[in-house]
């Protein structure tokens, strides 16, 4: 078993303390193969720790970085358990919200685990803000275009982050790269992605259409849930590609978010110009004398 143990420094914050005792619910309602379990069972304590399941592995995120590309049945397995992962946690009222190869473990035997469930949502459940995280929630590599705009997300954000990691998978990149997290998110509002098709050959035209197809912009364009996903998945031979549409869509917030170079050279302008007044009435200092 493994102890989580939280910083006990942010529990000033009752917001964040609630955080917790919301991650706390959610994990020990959880039970599936594609899910990190919790072994708590909600004993009374001093101090405040949660106990997981012990995944003997390492992270997706590892996997990527140690090796060569995965072939196209093995990115198709592990992106079929993952979608499995999230049917169930959908179905069980979460919402993950923060998707990504760091909080996906994998086993010595090839089984994914979605884990870390320290920004997932209850359906139902209030808004909680504090200080110590952003509004937004989730990783902008992987963040869903409604989240960045300040949404809460649902289902349909967590299918968006799997389309951005099956991407990955697929192509060794993601979607959407730039020098910093402000070119990024600009690129998940108003960016369209390379198909992963001119990255590598032999994704087959379906397996690219439910990729493109998990990560279209707006909500509404996607997979309505992972079963849907799953279905597509399962029946990649049949599937009628003139249905689904890769054409680019129209940004999303465009007025919301600049691109990194642009909020750079914004902040260059700023320091000059009150350089630049500082300088003068230093001048002025002198001539006044």
């Amino acid at each position: 078993m493994v102890l989580k143990v939280p910083n006990p420094q942010l529990f000033a914050d009752p917001a964040l303390f609630q955080r917790y005792q919301r991650e706390s619910e959610i994990a020990r309602r959880l039970s599936h193969p594609n899910v990190q379990r919790s072994l708590d069972e909600g004993h009374t304590r001093t101090e405040p720790y949660l106990v997981l399941e012990f995944v003997d592995g390492e992270t997706l995120r590892a996997r990527l970085r140690s090796g060569p590309l995965f072939s196209i049945d093995q990115a198709l397995s592990w992106g079929h358990q993952l979608a499995e992962g999230l049917a169930y946690l959908h179905g069980q009222g979460v919402v993950h919200r923060d998707l990504k190869p760091e909080n996906v473990l994998v086993t010595k035997s090839g089984t994914l685990k979605v884990a870390d469930f320290g920004t997932a949502m209850l359906a139902g459940a209030r808004r909680l803000t504090f200080k110590h995280l952003t509004t937004n929630m989730g990783t902008p590599d992987y963040m869903s275009p409604e989240q960045i705009q300040g949404e809460r997300g649902d289902a349909r954000s967590d299918i968006y982050a799997w389309g951005v990691i099956m991407y990955e998978m697929l192509t060794g990149k993601v979607p959407f790269d730039g020098d910093n997290f402000m070119a990024v998110m600009a690129g998940h509002l108003q960016g369209t992605p390379v198909p992963p098709r001119r990255l590598r050959r032999d994704v087959s035209p379906s397996l690219q259409a439910v990729v493109l197809h998990a990560m279209r912009r707006y909500p509404e364009h996607r997979y309505a849930s992972a079963e849907q996903l799953l279905e597509d998945l399962d029946h990649l031979d049949e599937l009628d590609l003139a249905s689904y549409d890769e054409s680019p869509e129209p940004a999303m917030g465009a007025s919301m978010v600049r691109s990194g170079r642009y909020m750079v050279r914004l902040v260059a302008a700023i320091a000059v110009g009150f350089l630049a007044l500082v300088a003068l009435v230093v001048l002025l200092s002198v001539v006044l004398k």
